[in-house]
């Protein structure tokens, strides 16, 4: 099991971290979290603003990345935005379903061994 959450922090981690790279160069993309505040764009935006620290940066990175893993709309704003976010996306369905496999391999050799107790 620690197997399995230590692959799902290493990928969160490479993920939100990939896409930090893919969004600040141009400083549009706009986080799930921030949508509601998209009219008032220049004004408030926390991703992108220096009042923020890159701890917090990394943090709504990292959350983005939990809503790569489900499947979530991103929200793409540029050409390259929308080709990395399908790919992200496509990857980690099958990092996903890898996953649950695991799980259920792992959950049915522990019925096995309480079965045989």
């Amino acid at each position: 099991m620690l197997d399995l959450v230590f692959k799902l922090i290493l990928v969160m981690h490479i993920i939100g971290s990939f896409w930090y790279f893919v969004c600040k160069t141009d400083r549009i993309w706009i986080p799930p979290l921030d949508f509601v505040y998209a009219a008032q764009y220049p004004k408030i935006y926390r991703s992108w603003s220096e009042d923020y620290t890159d701890s917090y940066r990394y943090l709504v990175n990292l959350y983005n990345a939990v809503l790569f893993l489900g499947g979530n709309e991103m929200g793409p704003r540029t050409n390259t935005e929308i080709f990395v976010c399908t790919l992200i996306l496509m990857v980690l369905a099958i990092f996903n379903a890898a996953l649950f496999g695991e799980m259920a391999v792992l959950t049915e050799q522990t019925g096995r061994k309480q079965q045989d107790f």
